[in-house]
C-alpha cells in the first residue's frame, strides 16, 4: 500500500507505533537492541496519520521493503538544526545530490533530511550511507544519525515520519 506524506512516498503494508516500553529485543551481530515500537501487519490510516499530526502517537515505517530502499534518512536530535542543515546541504551539493527534503517532528526536536533513492539495492545504498557518513565525520560532531543502518537489523531500520517540512 503506498502512503503519501507532505513530500514522501512510502510503500508498506504495515507501520509501527512507539510504545512507552520496551516491545521486543533482538540480538544482531554479537549486540542486543531494544525497540519501543511495535509493529502493526495492517494499512496506515487516515485516522492514525491525524493523531500523528496532533502528536498523541508516534508513527513509524520501515525504509528497507524486500532489500530495496526508497530513502536514505540523515537524523538529527539537536537544536541547532538550522547550522547542521546549512552543512548537509554543502555536504550534499558536494556529492551531486541536488534531490533531498527537509522536515521537522516538532514534538520530538527530530530533524530529518530524506534523500530519494527510487528502489535502490541495499548494498548500493550502505555504500553511499558509509561515503556520506565518513564526509559528515569529517566535519561535524557525532550527534546525527543516518539510516539505513547496516549495523541495525533491517527490522530496526525504521523512521518515525516527520510533521511539518523544515
Amino acid at each position: 500500500m503506498k502512503i503519501e506524506l507532505l513530500d514522501l512516498k512510502f510503500t508498506s503494508d504495515y507501520f509501527y507505533i512507539e510504545q512507552k516500553s520496551i516491545v521486543e529485543k533482538l540480538t544482531f551481530n554479537n549486540r542486543t537492541f531494544y525497540s519501543k515500537f511495535e509493529k502493526f501487519k495492517t494499512p496506515l490510516n487516515p485516522t492514525l496519520l491525524t493523531q500523528h499530526f496532533k502528536h498523541e502517537i508516534t508513527l513509524a515505517v520501515s525504509l528497507v521493503e524486500n532489500s530495496c530502499v526508497n530513502y536514505m534518512v540523515i537524523e538529527y536530535q539537536q537544536k541547532d538544526w538550522n547550522a547542521f542543515y546549512s552543512l548537509i546541504k554543502h555536504l550534499l551539493k558536494s556529492l551531486n545530490i541536488q534531490n533531498f527534503q527537509a522536515y521537522q517532528n516538532s514534538a520530538k526536536e527530530h530533524f530529518q533530511v530524506f534523500i530519494p533513492t527510487n528502489d535502490t539495492s541495499l548494498e548500493l545504498v550502505y555504500k553511499e550511507v558509509e561515503n556520506i557518513q565518513h564526509l559528515l565525520e569529517l566535519k561535524s560532531k557525532k550527534s546525527y544519525k543516518i539510516y539505513p543502518n547496516k549495523n541495525l537489523p533491517k527490522n530496526l531500520n525504521i523512521i518515525t515520519l516527520p510533521t511539518k517540512k523544515a
